[in-house]
């Protein structure tokens, strides 16, 4: 039987801190009697674009946390998700002016910011904060573990996701096929769709973004470049194989370059952005799209011109990779008792949430008689003064209320869809890649050079794929998979 995973959604209440490194065992934070001694914690806050409120919002969060006598205050640093690489990395070898708390999405992974010594592990503050830990199932929190050393926070997401094919809703209507809204269908069937739109309406794409490896139907361990996975999404396999070797992966990319000739897919996809920008600028209407509830997708594309009729490609399946993010404490932090409980408030605490994901009340939004987030009247995503576009980046995005949806159910269909969902075999593993660091470098180059040609269907697939896998085989991809399905059968038998 598969397991289930159930998320509990927790209120506020007032713990204090927690955190260690190997040599400093963090503990509780010790409130100062005068606020104007509390430590400043500098915590990251994610920017599509710079925003010009941040010193109004930060004065008002501030305000609050003296209110509760927190003990601690907040310095909001606003990095754009384009500069975020370089960013990041200088603030996290910073020690006069050190970013103190950040979450390694889009910026690296767990493991990758364990091997630079970005982070510090936070098993110290299990019993300081248990309220917090205890309001993740074990297989989430694992996901952010090295060697059972535990080192983020996770960001509460649904932890389960299926895929769908969105095609426009006014060409689905011209189809015949708008009235199969939800339905399951297969890959074939998507094709033969994509196929009749594109005779109806020649001038555009029907498919932006095939980098998808839930549709592959894979479980790479959130490694992007795919260096050894488990198939069926790893439900009921723990097989570590080389995709890039696999009928199934052969397939694909045939498929890839039917798709290519039939001018299904943008022009000069390698050159070109892949991404749902395509459907809103009217270039693609159809497009591959992640979600855990049918309405969800649906918000998804609530501010798009563009209305969707979406048809499910896969089950609804959670692994390591669907735990989207987590918040960690860095290496050169001067008080991590200060900052894990800044990230503990960041985490369980309604007010603190809304003002880091929405701003302030009645100045960047107003809440509606349905409970839901409007922006000020003429106030569009582009215009707005605070970044309000991603709740999903922060610790839990669930404390707070759906933006300009309709949707009323948004987070609490998130809270509900792990209970809904299957899980792979190995969610929770995260894989070591210290002893097969060369490997793992010299096969991501090879990956770059190779793997995108063949997903938007450029090349001759049987001459060009051989040629892929034996560079991937001189690179030591074997070597790699060898290591991932010793580590993962070492914790198979712990579990």
């Amino acid at each position: 039987m598969r397991k289930k995973l159930v998320t509990v959604l927790t209120t506020t209440s007032m713990l204090t801190g927690m955190l260690s490194s190997a040599a400093f065992a963090g503990g509780a934070l010790e409130v100062a009697d005068n606020p104007d001694d509390w430590p400043v914690v500098t915590v990251q806050t994610p920017a599509i674009n710079m925003s010009p409120d941040e010193e109004m919002i930060e004065e008002a969060l501030n305000e609050y946390l003296v209110s509760i006598d927190a003990g601690v205050k907040i310095d909001m640093t606003q990095i754009t998700l384009g500069d975020m690489s370089t960013t990041l990395t200088l603030m996290l070898s910073d020690n006069k002016e050190p970013l103190d708390v950040f979450c390694w999405r889009f910026y690296s992974t767990v493991d990758g910011c364990v091997k630079n010594e970005q982070c510090i592990p936070l098993d110290d503050y299990m019993e300081v904060y248990p309220d917090l830990w205890e309001s993740y199932p074990d297989k989430v929190l694992q996901t952010q573990q090295i060697d059972g050393v535990q080192y983020a926070v996770p960001s509460v997401d649904s932890y389960g996701t299926y895929e769908v094919y969105a095609l426009r809703e006014d060409i689905a209507e011209e189809l015949g096929i708008a009235d199969r809204d939800g339905e399951r269908i297969t890959m074939d069937e998507m094709e033969q769709i994509m196929m009749d739109a594109k005779a109806l309406h020649p001038e555009y794409a029907y498919m932006i973004n095939t980098d998808d490896a839930p549709v592959i139907g894979i479980d790479n361990f959130g490694n992007g470049d795919w260096l050894g996975v488990l198939m069926n999404r790893g439900v009921g396999t723990t097989e570590v194989v080389n995709l890039y070797e696999t009928q199934e992966w052969e397939d694909f990319c045939h498929r890839m370059k039917r798709w290519n000739e039939n001018g299904l897919l943008c022009d000069d996809p390698l050159n070109n952005t892949m991404n749902i920008d395509q459907w809103h600028n009217g270039v693609a209407a159809g497009c591959y799209l992640g979600g855990y509830s049918k309405d969800y997708i649906k918000a998804l594309m609530a501010y798009s011109p563009y209305k969707p009729v979406q048809f499910q490609l896969t089950d609804l399946v959670g692994n390591s990779a669907s735990v989207l993010g987590g918040w960690m404490i860095s290496s050169v932090c001067k008080n991590p008792d200060a900052a894990m409980k800044a990230l503990y408030l960041m985490a369980t605490d309604e007010t603190v949430a809304r003002m880091f994901i929405l701003g302030l009340e009645g100045v960047h939004y107003t809440v509606d008689e349905n409970g839901i987030a409007r922006r000020p009247e003429g106030v569009t995503g582009q215009t707005a003064t605070w970044n309000q576009d991603c709740p999903w980046y922060y610790p839990n995005q669930c404390l707070s209320i759906p933006l300009e949806t309709d949707m009323t159910t948004y987070y609490t269909d998130m809270l509900e869809a792990p209970n809904n969902a299957e899980y792979s075999d190995a969610m929770g593993f995260v894989f070591d890649s210290s002893e097969v660091f060369d490997e793992m470098a010299a096969c991501s180059t090879v990956v770059a050079e190779y793997r995108p040609a063949l997903l938007y269907g450029l090349v001759d697939v049987d001459t060009y794929l051989d040629k892929f896998i034996e560079e991937l085989k001189d690179a030591g991809i074997d070597k790699i998979i060898e290591e991932e399905q010793r580590q993962l059968d070492e914790w198979l038998a712990e579990e």
